[in-house]
């Protein structure tokens, strides 16, 4: 296929993306609240400070320090279960893929109070799960990259009502909250969903849109968040022929990758609309453009429940699920681990051991251990189901919250 003929094809594609809404729905909804934009529309008010910091280093040779944020009194188990939390876009009324700004300010601060931290998708792939004793490790995805993700105000601070503003806040607030988040990108979709909602070049001087998109990828990277592919513009993989399929990944990583440090590899890749290409491997591996080549570690899929650790005999980063925070999902599962701690995943604060209850020894996997030192700790009654504060994990339901699609 020639340049020409597949850039045409992207045009008509994306358009029909954008009704679709990039993952299911309509574009970003107006914004919410007062002065300032939630969604992607322009906006205003007092800047965000977009001080942020990375992952928290481990102490060598021992645990990882307490960061002084909310843990749960429940025994260590690095065999339990971990959400892999979907977002799409800011806005109202919600749905399936629309969140709004307060709800997800209010998804932050409950996961924070109930003992999560955030960790990116390459480092549940990496085993590099680096929590305080007593925490969960859960990870953010947002799909789209539209601009009520991420954008920049007038005066060039991070405009405080865009997802990334309120984690920024949020951070500088809660210092424990150290972690990142993985953003899934599509770097040719029509606006806003083309690097966060980023004018055309005909709007926008050519020079001054590649510096802020850089500033952009910039500012991910050096806050310890995770840059993933999400196609060139949201093309179904499942209606491509295998050299498109492979077009639609291999140059969307390009597209990327203009933006990123020389020596940053890409290792996951979100699916659009869940939609497998018709050769499946495709997905995870294929050479485009005169044989490069492109490889994905972790192919995310749509919809599904919390997923199993990565030492676990049944992990499977090709097709790794998660959980759509649609409208009550997220309150919903949070009770259900609650009310049942048994298989959540609680870290033993120390990144060299993985500590497991003696009732999941079957389920260890030794060769995919990284270097760790696997640890039986006792089972915990059942009574501790009501200790402390309480974050629980009931046994990978389906999804919680709305269908999504696989």
């Amino acid at each position: 296929m020639t340049t020409k003929v597949w850039m045409r094809e992207a045009a008509a594609t994306a358009a029909l993306a954008l009704l679709l809404a990039a993952c299911g729905g309509g574009g970003d909804t107006a914004a919410e609240g007062g002065g300032a934009a939630g969604g992607d529309t322009a906006a205003a008010g007092a800047p965000a400070d977009s001080a942020a910091g990375g992952p928290q280093a481990a102490a060598p040779g021992g645990p990882t320090q307490a960061d002084g944020g909310p843990t749960v009194d429940l025994p260590p188990n690095e065999m339990g279960r971990i959400m892999v939390l979907e977002y799409h876009r800011t806005g109202s009324p919600e749905g399936e893929f629309v969140r709004t700004l307060e709800n997800y300010r209010k998804d932050l601060e409950s996961l924070y109070q109930k003992g999560y931290r955030p960790v990116t998708m390459r480092q549940v792939l990496e085993g590099n799960i680096d929590i305080p004793r007593g925490t969960t490790p859960v990870v953010f995805t947002f799909d789209d990259a539209t601009r009520g993700q991420f954008y920049y105000l007038p005066n060039g601070q991070i405009d405080p009502n865009t997802m990334v503003g309120a984690w920024a806040a949020f951070k500088e607030r809660n210092p424990g909250w150290s972690g990142g988040a993985t953003w899934c990108i599509l770097p040719a979709a029509a606006h806003p969903s083309n690097f966060f909602g980023e004018k055309a070049d005909k709007e926008i001087p050519r020079e001054e849109r590649v510096e802020t998109i850089r500033k952009k990828m910039s500012w991910l990277v050096e806050n310890g968040h995770e840059i993933c592919n999400h196609t060139l513009y949201h093309a179904r993989l499942d209606r491509g022929t295998d050299r498109q399929v492979q077009d639609w990944l291999g140059i969307g990583e390009d597209s990327l990758k203009a933006y990123l440090p020389a020596d940053y590899d890409i290792v996951t890749m979100a699916l659009p609309l869940g939609m497998w290409p018709k050769n499946r491997p495709l997905a995870w591996a294929g050479s485009y453009r005169d044989n490069k080549r492109y490889e994905y570690k972790v192919v995310l899929e749509v919809s599904g429940g919390p997923n199993v650790p990565p030492w676990d005999k049944s992990w499977n980063p090709h097709s790794v699920d998660r959980f759509i925070v649609a409208p009550g999902a997220l309150e919903r599962q949070l009770k259900l681990w609650d009310e049942n701690p048994a298989n959540r995943y609680i870290s033993d604060g120390d990144p060299n051991t993985m500590s497991y209850p003696q009732r999941m020894a079957a389920q260890v996997e030794q060769s995919r251990l990284m270097g760790k030192r696997a640890q039986v700790v006792p089972d915990a009654p059942a009574q501790n189901a009501a200790a402390g504060a309480q974050p629980g994990a009931a046994p990978a339901p389906p999804a919680a919250g709305g269908g999504g699609r696989r």
